[in-house]
């Protein structure tokens, strides 16, 4: 056998089995996240042995030596001229040959980021996943509660909860909304999520890291600990003394009810609950599809699952997981196969605006992976080495456009299609601009609270030692005698093995959302609408996938480092200073109009409810009615719960 085509039969053996192992492995996932069969722990359970079985496919040492020694190979041929032989067509065989490179270069960073040497480690990684099972069963069993507005306690999922928290108008009932978050942290702290700390810091530190914290920054981001938390402790000083006067106003208006349950409420929640007619639930869908074909963002052929509304037995957060990863095969693009889910609840104040967000954010990671175009499957997959903060970058941009005046004025209509009037639009700048550099700050909080959980000695890794760590940060960080308005261990990141010491990639992308924000806005002019976005987000960020860096990925796009400098700007601004820009978007928004062309997303898609079937597009030309059947099926239960029991 020549050393090419063993080299091609390895790439083979790696590409084929590595996508069986991870499309099993999402699709159990989606079963057991989704609630969807009809036993909840035996579902978990088929979860935890895909788990097992694809992380040992990555964590194989074996297979990590293999790769090296192919590339050596592969390079010493490339420097004796392809193994001394002349092709019978040249270019086509530099291509080919050009391909497994990357490929194994590819595969070679993904086993890096996994591989665990030792075999006890290794066994330890497997226990770590069964304890995450179990903590997630436990925290599924634990049935939150929230004042009906009555006196009366009724059964609330953490996402009606969260909701209620930002918009509700009666006091008691966001109060027992925050109470009813704040019940998550002890009832963790209990059921195993101590012990799961405990040996996550032995994993990390027995893989090099200074806790499981740094370890897992270093395999993701290709940063240390330090590294990260001093771009965060930039943005924390950058941001402390315009929070500070925000909260201080925020405190002179409201005196002593400016508390974790009323904070959000008063600062915006009247605002919102005006809008919200403007942003309803049952056109969610077709505004996703428009504004994203209006920005020329297409799917390449992905086929596209939404499951959008919340239930018994749903994990309670959006996600995106992509069970068949796109990536070029001989030459041949392999299309995605893409899931993503929200917890919108029809009929509730707030649920369209969450829909929407949702559909923008999960969208925009969609987006992103659908249109990796690498020769290994290794490229397009949503784990390491593929960096969160990167990923995030995609969906928070495009899920940005939803708070631009000139995206409201075009888009948002109620179910009249009367338009989102500009006073409201500018009332919203007026509450919200002033507490713009606090609201970043609850995301730090987060941030620097999971980064303190595993910077506890095992000695003190007790609950109340946490839950004084943790009003500690929430204290420093917001301003707040009682904590932050999102309890900490309320975040579901902090407990899954997957999301675990992630969330500082929301605030990383953060700043590079508002680096090509200003990138856009300095070559266009515009964000809505502009048909010239989709195809630069393929070219620079989204084609490579995981092949460059974070920090590489973005410099692509905006041709300088990243920095804090735009992100810090933006929530500094004073309110005349936002209202003014706002204004001179509406206004270039009415001169140009809405683009009126057919929804081209290129993408297969089905909206679902669990196991059933709400709305499907195979093709552009069913867009439409798709987007009707949704509607009708959102209104219908959007008036049963306005109706109430029967």
């Amino acid at each position: 056998m020549t050393t090419d085509t063993a080299r091609a039969r390895l790439l083979d053996d790696l590409n084929h089995g590595y996508e069986r192992l991870h499309t099993a492995k999402e699709d159990a996932f989606w079963r057991a996240y989704m609630g969807t069969g009809d036993d909840p722990d035996a579902a978990r359970k088929e979860l935890d042995e895909k788990e097992i079985a694809w992380q040992g496919f990555l964590r194989d040492p074996a297979s990590l030596a293999r790769v090296e020694k192919e590339l050596a190979e592969a390079k010493g041929a490339l420097a004796a001229g392809s193994e001394g032989r002349v092709a019978a067509d040249p270019d086509a065989r530099i291509a080919a040959e050009t391909n497994e490179r990357v490929a194994l270069e590819g595969w070679r960073a993904t086993f890096a980021a996994h591989v665990i040497p030792s075999a006890s480690a290794r066994a330890l990684a497997d226990e770590i996943v069964e304890a995450e099972g179990r903590l997630a069963r436990e925290r599924a069993s634990l049935q939150l509660t929230c004042d009906d507005g009555n006196g009366t306690q009724r059964p609330a999922s953490s996402v009606e909860l969260g909701v209620k928290l930002a918009s509700d108008p009666n006091e008691a009932v966001r109060r027992s909304a925050w109470q009813g978050l704040r019940a998550i942290e002890p009832h963790v702290l209990a059921k195993g999520f101590l012990d799961v700390v405990r040996m996550r810091n032995r994993l990390g530190r027995e893989l090099g890291g200074e806790d499981y914290y740094d370890w897992k920054v270093r395999r993701v981001e290709g940063l240390s600990k330090a590294e990260v938390f001093a771009w965060l402790d930039e943005l924390e000083a950058r941001t402390r003394d315009a929070a500070r006067r925000g909260l201080d106003a925020l405190r002179a208006k409201h005196g002593a009810k400016v508390t974790p349950w009323n904070a959000r409420f008063l600062a915006s929640g009247d605002v919102s609950n005006e809008q919200d007619p403007f942003f309803p639930f049952e056109k969610a869908l077709e505004r996703w599809g428009t504004s994203f074909s209006a920005l020329g963002v297409r799917y390449r052929g992905a086929e596209l699952v939404l499951d959008l509304v919340d239930r018994k037995g749903k994990y309670e957060n959006g996600f995106m997981h992509g069970p068949v990863p796109a990536w070029r095969e001989h030459g041949k693009l392999r299309p995605a196969r893409i899931q993503f889910t929200a917890n919108a609840i029809p009929g509730l104040v707030g649920a369209g605006r969450r829909a929407t967000d949702t559909l923008f954010h999960e969208g925009g990671h969609a987006a992103h992976f659908a249109n990796i175009d690498m020769p290994a499957p290794c490229f397009a997959q949503e784990y390491a080495p593929s960096s969160v903060a990167f990923a995030e970058t995609q969906s928070m941009f495009l899920e940005s456009l939803l708070r631009d005046a000139d995206w409201q004025v075009l888009h948002a209509r109620d179910l009249g299609g009367n338009a989102l009037p500009d006073g409201l639009v500018e009332k919203a700048i007026e509450r919200t601009q002033p507490l713009a550099a606090w609201g970043l700050r609850g995301m730090l909080a987060i941030c620097f609270a999971e980064r303190a959980i595993y910077e506890l000695d095992d000695r003190e890794l007790t609950a109340e030692r946490v839950l004084a760590e943790l009003r500690r940060v929430e204290r420093e960080l917001l301003f707040l005698d009682d904590g932050a308005p999102r309890p900490t261990l309320s975040v579901p990141h902090l407990l899954s093995g997957e999301s675990s010491a992630y969330y500082h990639g929301y605030v990383l992308a953060e700043m590079a959302v508002e680096e090509t924000r200003d990138f856009f806005l300095a070559r266009d002019g515009r964000l809505a609408d502009n048909a010239r976005i989709g195809p630069d987000l393929e070219r620079a960020y989204w084609q490579p996938g995981n092949a460059l860096g974070f920090g590489a990925l973005v410099e692509r796009l905006i041709g300088r480092p990243l920095s804090a400098r735009a992100l810090a700007t933006r929530v500094q601004r004073t309110v005349d200073e936002a209202r003014e820009e706002a204004r001179t978007a509406i206004r270039a928004a009415r001169a140009r109009g809405s683009a009126e062309t057919p929804v081209a997303l290129d993408a297969s898609i089905r909206v679902v409810d669990g196991r059933e079937t709400i709305a499907e597009a195979r093709t552009a030309a069913e867009f439409d009615g798709a987007c009707r059947a949704f509607e009708a099926w959102i209104g219908a239960r959007a008036r049963a719960r306005r109706a109430g029991p029967a």
